[in-house]
């Protein structure tokens, strides 16, 4: 009785020892990226509340004789699986994620790959999103980083397929806004400056506005006085009297007989640049009562 209990178990034993293999046994898919050049563009204003997304289309032929799956993997330059990376030098980061296709891309906790199932004998157009995830405010012009998408088996860290060149480029639209405030604050906050009031006029009278700019490019600042410089009175008595005035930008004299500009360089920052516009009456001698006035006109444009 004993022998016997000795030999059954020592047929239990080799079972298990057989089956342990099987277990963790994955089939490999007979499939291949079909080879294009693909490319991410993105139009980036980074002034914009929106943020632009774009489509990295590819396609993968299976030839395999039954459904399987396989990995996608993207990579940059250093061959590291990576889900998000920084444009170039533009300081923007775009995330990468699945989207819609002939069939679904599934993310793995590996970051940067995704699996996919495939039909027999088929092709399958794939595909991942690209879409800006942190903001910067990049130099106008273009932008762009070499990444590579691969196919690899399940859970493979080689491959057998070459992979395909993807490139990811932000094309960074020129852009320059202005506010005029009355005193200095982070652009786009207090109140927007129409007027400059100086109440009762008296000699040398100086106010001060702040020019907020913010651009990403260089750009030209323009003022052009509609009376090349003098407060007019208004009415009836428009062509009879006039008061001159002065303007300077950052202590720099504004010549208002003219068309005046500047090239500005603002920092590329969302808060941008605060710049100081000194108004100054003249020496006031004997007016007409009433009201004078005068139009500057000033526009920043990005070059």
């Amino acid at each position: 009785m004993s022998a016997n209990l000795a030999s059954y178990a020592k047929r239990i034993a080799v079972a298990l020892a057989l089956a342990v293999p099987n277990a963790g046994f994955a089939a490999t898919c007979d499939a291949t990226l079909i080879p294009t050049a693909s490319m991410a563009r993105l139009d980036y204003d980074p002034f914009a509340f929106t943020r632009p997304v774009e489509r990295i289309t590819f396609e993968v032929e299976s030839r395999a004789n039954a459904a399987c799956e396989v990995e996608f993997v993207l990579l940059d330059q250093t061959r590291t699986a990576v889900s998000s990376t920084t444009i170039g030098s533009s300081g923007v980061q775009v995330g990468f994620i699945a989207s819609t296709g002939d069939a679904a891309l599934v993310p793995t906790a590996v970051p940067g790959t995704w699996r996919a199932s495939l039909q027999p004998g088929t092709r399958t157009r794939l595909a991942i999103q690209a879409i800006v995830t942190q903001d910067a405010v990049a130099s106008a012009g273009e932008h762009a980083t070499p990444l590579s998408l691969e196919l690899r088996d399940v859970g493979a860290l080689a491959t057998t397929v070459a992979p395909m060149p993807v490139s990811v480029v932000l094309a960074v639209v020129p852009r320059a806004q202005m506010n005029i405030v009355g005193a200095i604050a982070t652009f786009g906050q207090g109140q927007s400056v129409a007027q400059v009031d100086f109440g009762v006029l008296a000699s040398n009278a100086t106010r001060r506005v702040f020019l907020q700019i913010r651009a990403d490019t260089t750009a030209r600042l323009t003022i052009d006085s509609a009376n090349a410089g003098r407060l007019l009175p208004e009415g009836d008595l428009r062509e009879m009297d006039s008061i001159a005035y002065s303007a300077a930008l950052s202590g720099v004299p504004v010549d208002l007989t003219q068309h005046w500009e500047d090239i500005v360089d603002p920092p590329r920052t969302l808060a941008g640049t605060s710049l100081p516009l000194d108004i100054t009456l003249g020496a006031l001698g004997p007016h007409l009562a009433g009201t004078y006035s005068d139009t500057l006109t000033i526009v920043l444009s990005a070059l």
